[in-house]
């Protein structure tokens, strides 16, 4: 073991040794932050993501709601002899999202962005017998559900519109397409005792089949050794088919401390204020929270700590960029009964280059 822990240390010293002066760690934003710097012309910028979040629980709003709670909601698409109430709950969730991107300068004043995202989404869900009048609500069994595929494809660009030597501003217009499945289905087990195939919730669906309209503004700033950051960002449907994902409104603000010019130390505060569910797909209606179109979206304030490490791991003209933010909910305020955001981690790579 100790000598594993020799070679790690060594490793990670050579990784960072002649790194070039002029870059350091804190040039860009914590590694969650989506188009957060521009570059100069010529320059180019491949990255990957990749991001895990974990769901766990119920919330009614703010308030924690138990499965004994959840089942005595009524169904609002109940039809002939199906239940009255609620009779599948959700427990976990694990989200894998990874995104692919890359960004060019054709000039000083504007940075083109590209970016392609897979998601992957497992869920657990526990059945209860059906309400039919007074009948008991006994446990059933539980079950899993997955969809995974390419989510969507985004095209931005960010323009240049002040910079001096403590600070910048750009702005961010892009149009981002919906590509994955909205209508996948998957085995359930249903509140009759029988496990059959049918359309999955929207929140189990890949994608919605939208366009959307993106529009953002980034301002940083330097003193000393350490940089401010604030981004807002707005997310607004243009085209939709039966349903839709709902606007989005995202700020989030960071401080960044330069321990060297290889370590830079984050701490991020984001606000993300998401609509419900936009229109239905009429084959959505099992007895559980998340057919419903009400209950998605509302109001999610976020804590993150990250670091981010410059690294030669590849050649070129530029260091390696390596970052890892954990993200944890200090308020959630949701859209009816939904499941409780645990904590997140986004771990990312960069690499630049002429």
């Amino acid at each position: 073991m100790k000598a594993l822990l020799r070679v790690l240390i060594f490793s990670f010293l050579l990784f960072t040794l002649n790194l070039s002066a002029q870059e350091s760690a804190i040039e860009h934003a914590p590694i969650g932050v989506m188009g957060d710097h521009y570059h100069e012309q010529g320059e180019v910028m491949i990255s990957i993501r990749h991001m895990k979040m974990l769901m766990n629980g119920n919330l009614n709003g703010t308030d924690s709601i138990s499965d004994t709670e959840i089942i005595e909601l009524p169904n609002p698409y109940q039809m002939g002899n199906a239940s009255t109430k609620l009779s599948v709950v959700p427990q976990d969730m694990v989200m894998d999202m990874t995104m692919l991107g890359v960004m060019y300068a054709p000039s000083d004043a504007v940075t083109l962005m590209a970016m392609g995202m897979f998601v992957g989404k497992d869920m657990s869900l526990d059945t209860y017998a059906g309400a039919m009048g007074m009948g008991d609500r006994a446990y059933l069994g539980s079950f899993d559900t997955s969809s995974s595929g390419l989510a969507d494809l985004t095209l931005s660009a960010l323009i240049r519109l002040n910079e001096t030597n403590l600070s910048k501003w750009h702005a961010e217009f892009g149009i981002q397409k919906s590509v994955g499945e909205n209508d996948g289905t998957g085995n359930v087990l249903t509140p009759m005792n029988q496990t059959v195939g049918m359309i999955l919730p929207y929140g189990m669906q890949v994608g919605d089949g939208s366009s959307s309209l993106i529009a953002g503004l980034t301002y940083s700033t330097e003193r000393s050794s350490w940089v401010y950051g604030s981004q807002i960002k707005l997310k607004r449907i243009i085209s939709e088919d039966d349903w839709n994902f709902g606007n989005s409104f995202y700020l989030t603000s960071w401080a960044q401390k330069e321990i060297s010019l290889e370590t830079a130390l984050s701490l991020r505060l984001t606000f993300d204020n998401q609509d419900p569910v936009d229109g239905r797909n009429s084959n959505i209606m099992a007895p559980i929270q998340t057919a419903n179109p009400a209950n998605y979206g509302g109001k999610v304030l976020e804590l993150g700590l990250g670091i981010n490490q410059l690294l030669n791991i590849f050649p070129g003209d530029h260091a390696d960029r390596v970052g890892v933010e954990l993200t944890y909910p200090i308020s959630q305020d949701l859209n009816g009964p939904q499941m409780k955001s645990r904590w997140a981690i986004n771990i990312g790579y960069q690499k630049s280059f002429f």
